[in-house]
Order: structure tokens, then sequence, then C-alpha cells
């Protein structure tokens, strides 16, 4: 059936003469997939089909129909590190998310801030999905049971972990310090790549996730999509940095109020005001 698939890739770097090796690797690797899966009645596919199935994602999404939104790697410097990354895939009916999907190959099963990653016990690999209504659920990429999850319910920022981007450059580390300080945060934050913090959120591995890219950034809907869904029927609240829910109706980009931010019902009034108040801070100190 024809549908609709907005996503970051496209196929103009791999139609490249110089690229031509990996792209005949990537054919290889879907069809071997595709076999695996017992989905032998298929022909295998063309170089040519690939590069067609790849540029299917070149869709605007938007208001009306159904679009799959789709990041094939979240979080590429993390993946490059052999750090944290996540492929992620939603579901947009009528300009909603309506389902959430995070694989996340190296984020541990057990809470980020137990983890020890030379301990060979502590397996990694968590797999997230989410309904509209239906609540969110975690099980190992493996194949475990899946569990249901939910956000922590921690009401006191004196004890709320937060999270931020690793890299300085995806979000302003000094503004989410001045608003974590105001809400009388005293942990020290955990920077990881990509939506695996959507997803160690959603578990409650910490209470707060802070988003403030650089002026001028355009925040891309494959980017928290996925996410999105996860932590909302995990139970928590995700907006803009003026309290409005995140639109995904306007096509590739999420058009919003300076950042984003992610938290618990209890604590977002605190987070809110905190935010707030940060802003016109930094708004004044730039001004003078």
């Amino acid at each position: 059936m024809p549908f609709s698939l907005v996503a970051e890739e496209d196929s103009e770097d791999l139609r490249r003469e110089e690229t031509r090796g990996t792209l005949v690797r990537i054919k290889e690797l879907v069809n071997d997939t595709l076999a695996s899966n017992g989905m032998n009645d298929i022909s295998p596919l063309s170089e040519e089909d690939v590069l067609d199935a790849i540029d299917r994602g070149k869709s605007e999404g938007g208001p009306h129909g159904q679009h799959w939104v789709l990041d094939p790697i979240d979080g590429t410097k993390g993946f490059m590190r052999g750090d944290q990354y996540a492929i992620a895939l939603a579901l947009l009916d009528e300009g909603k998310v309506v389902l959430g999907v995070l694989a996340c190959p190296n984020l541990p099963l057990t809470s980020v801030t137990s983890y020890d990653r030379h301990n060979s016990q502590d397996k990694v690999g968590c797999l997230y999905f989410a309904q509209l209504g239906a609540g969110t659920f975690m099980q190992s990429i493996d194949g475990s049971p899946p569990r249901k999850v939910h956000v922590s319910a921690t009401t006191n920022p004196e004890g709320a972990l937060f999270f931020e981007s690793f890299e300085a450059a995806h979000s302003s580390h000094d503004l989410s310090s001045l608003i974590v300080k105001k809400m009388g945060v005293k942990t020290p934050p955990v920077r990881m790549d990509s939506q695996a913090k959507y997803g160690a959120l959603s578990r409650g591995d910490g209470e707060i996730y802070l988003r403030f890219p650089r002026e001028g950034y355009r925040e891309k809907i494959w980017d928290h999509a996925a996410g999105y869904m996860v932590v909302a029927e995990a139970g928590g609240i995700v907006t803009d940095a003026a309290g409005n829910p995140l639109n995904f109706s306007r096509g590739r980009y999420l058009d919003l109020d300076t950042g984003i931010i992610v938290t618990n019902q209890k604590l977002m009034p605190a987070l809110s005001k905190a935010v707030v108040e940060s802003l016109k801070e930094r708004a004044s100190s730039l001004q003078s």
C-alpha cells in the first residue's frame, strides 16, 4: 500500500560513484535481513530499489492523513563513539502522534545511574513502544517479555535527576544549569546522545530533560516524535519552553518557543517557572 514517510536521510550521497561500495554493502544487508525474517517470497532488491526505498522518506508530513516518521540513527556522534543512539519510528494520524517506537541498542536494561559498562552482568539493549491511550512498554532488544513503565513520581526537586544533550552544540548547558539551580536540583546532569534520554526518562531513571538549541535552529519532528509518545504515554509531560504542547502537524519541523522541556506532572509547575525566569535573565544579560 502507498504510505507517507518523513525521514531524515535521502540517497544523495549513496548515488555518488565514490560511495558505490557502501551502497553495495547496504543492498546486501537489506536482502540478508529480508531473508532472515522469512520474507523469501520477495525478490532480492537491486541497488536502485534500495535507493528508491530510502527516498520514500521525502514526504513533507502535515496535518492530514497518516505519516510514518523515521530517524534511522538518532544520535550519530553517540553511535560513532559506541555510546547512546536510537532508532526512532513514530506514526502521525491527522497531525497527532499515535504510536512511538524507540530502539536503544546501548541503553542499559537497568537505570543509567547504576550502570557499569565494565561489568559484563549489566545487560544493554532496550526497546520501547507506546500507543496513544495504551501506555508505554519496555523490553530487551533480544526479546524479553515487555513490562509497562512509568515516569518518576518524584516531587522534590532536590532529588531530581536531569538529562541534557551530550554535545553542548545541541543544547545550552549553561542555560540548563541555571534552570535546575533555580529549581533547587542538587544532582549533576546526565549527558546522553539521542532520544535514548526519552526512554530513560519514561522508566523513571530521572525526572527532567532540557533541550535549548542555538538560536535559529529548527527542531525536526523525527528527533522527537517517537520519544514524545514514549514519555507522554508513561505519564510525563513534553512541552516547548513556553509550556505549549509540541505540534507535529506543521510538516518536517517543530516551530516552537525556544526549547523543549520534559518532566513529570508534579515537577512541571516549578520547572516552567524556572525556565521563564532563566530565559528572562539570559535576555537581560545579552541586552546589557
